[in-house]
């Protein structure tokens, strides 16, 4: 006969040990399906959209010209404009100028390096109302040269295309112009890696140096995050981030970003955000379709100098390649040379010639055949300006062929005046 003391004991611990196991699991477990840890390195689960959902985002502030010191709200209002769809894993991103610091928000927020707030939602719509999140943060006391505050803010979702929106305190000039170029294949074959080059450029006839340049990259739904180099600050999927510093007159930085291609046919669009102190915040998309199988073309080019003068030797090395995974023929490279350009050698010698292009009848392509061609030039024609080079190729119908530009400085004239000494 069991002992009615010691059942009632048997059943609480029962019951505390299962309270327990069922705490451990909502502790870590990841909650929508996301990640555990916001801003980690693994990949975030897709969750594919409702009909066709379309995101909006606005921002204002509630001063126009803060004093140092004061206070003031941001206010985010996003939306789904488009009834009765809905799209899933909302991530709001809202990038805090240099010259404030983040106080407080009325959603939570996950403080990321450089300014960055990372406000993450199940998902917006199949309602159209918008949604509204207010940042409320402090103007430092001492801007160091902070005429204008500007605000940018970027919201992405599974599916959707990302949207963005800026606000800027105060009115003043635009400082210089900051130019953005994303390249990356036309075509990639199913699970295999695919490497995006995004360029952050100074036009060499700016008069300024751009300050605190950040780069910022919106990998595409189905794309897997693989490296970088250089890696980036931040990293919290699918918005991956660099701080890129100043960039001088003519100056560039360029930043590599090797993805997996996802597991079926589709077409994948990659969004690059770069911006600045007091510059708008520009975007540059580049689409590439998945294939099971294709004759896949590849062309990069390099040059032995980014910044060179008249007179000297610039050699330029181009490298190409079928990636696809089919045979193609009637392969022609052509490479288009800037004016001020004298071509010394090539090797190999070039099929045919115009005044400023090369060919090379390359002929059949075989899968993962590869090959380059090294050509000597000399910088001639005038001072301060931007040599562009373009390489193009392509094969027989059918096959996806590919475009590389490759731009080069020319620096300005430096005039040197002789020492004259005159003694009395």
């Amino acid at each position: 006969m069991s002992n009615p003391k010691r059942s009632k004991w048997s059943v609480l611990l029962i019951v505390v040990l299962l309270v327990g196991a069922m705490g451990a699991l909502t502790w870590f477990m990841p909650a929508n399906g996301s990640q555990a840890a916001v801003g980690g390195p693994g990949p975030l689960a897709f969750i594919s959209p409702i009909g066709e959902p379309q995101l909006s985002l606005n921002k204002g502030v509630d001063t126009a010209a803060p004093a140092p010191g004061s206070l003031i709200n941001y206010t985010l209002s996003y939306s789904n404009p488009n009834p009765g769809s809905q799209a899933f894993a909302v991530r709001l991103y809202d990038f805090l100028p240099a010259g404030v610091q983040y106080i407080s928000s009325t959603l939570p927020a996950t403080q990321l390096p450089n300014g960055l707030l990372l406000f993450t939602v199940p998902s917006v719509g199949p309602g159209t109302e918008d949604h509204n999140i207010t940042v409320r943060v402090q103007v430092l006391e001492s801007l160091e040269g902070y005429e204008q505050l500007t605000n940018h803010a970027l919201i992405s979702a599974d599916g959707a295309t990302p949207a963005t929106a800026s606000v800027k305190m105060t009115v003043s000039p635009r400082w210089g112009e900051l130019l953005l170029e994303k390249t990356g294949p036309a075509a990639a074959l199913i699970n295999r890696q695919i490497v995006y080059v995004l360029t952050c450029r100074n036009p060499l006839t700016s008069t300024v140096t751009l300050k605190g340049v950040t780069l910022a990259d919106v990998l595409p739904a189905g794309v897997t995050f693989v490296s970088a180099s250089p890696a980036p600050d931040v990293m919290t999927e699918p918005l991956v981030q660099w701080a890129l510093g100043d960039l001088a007159p003519g100056e560039s930085r360029s930043v590599a970003v090797t993805a997996m291609a996802p597991p079926n046919f589709t077409r994948v669009t990659n969004t690059a955000l770069a911006s600045g102190r007091q510059l708008t915040m520009t975007a540059a998309l580049f689409s590439t379709q998945i294939v099971t199988q294709g004759q896949i073309l590849n062309v990069s080019k390099v040059a032995s100098a980014s910044q060179v003068d008249v007179g000297d030797t610039l050699v330029y090395t181009l490298s190409y390649s079928n990636v696809g995974n089919q045979a193609t023929t009637n392969v022609v490279l052509t490479d288009t040379l800037p004016a001020g350009i004298t071509v010394i050698a090539a090797n190999p010698p070039w099929s045919t010639t115009t005044a400023q292009a090369r060919t090379w009848q390359l002929g059949m392509l075989d899968v993962g055949e590869s090959g380059q061609i090294v050509m000597t030039t000399t910088v001639n024609g005038p001072w301060n300006r931007t040599l562009t080079n373009l390489a193009d190729i392509t094969g027989a119908t059918g096959s996806f062929p590919d475009h590389a530009k490759l731009e080069t400085a020319v620096r300005s004239a430096q005039l040197y005046l002789p020492v004259v000494w005159i003694f009395y």
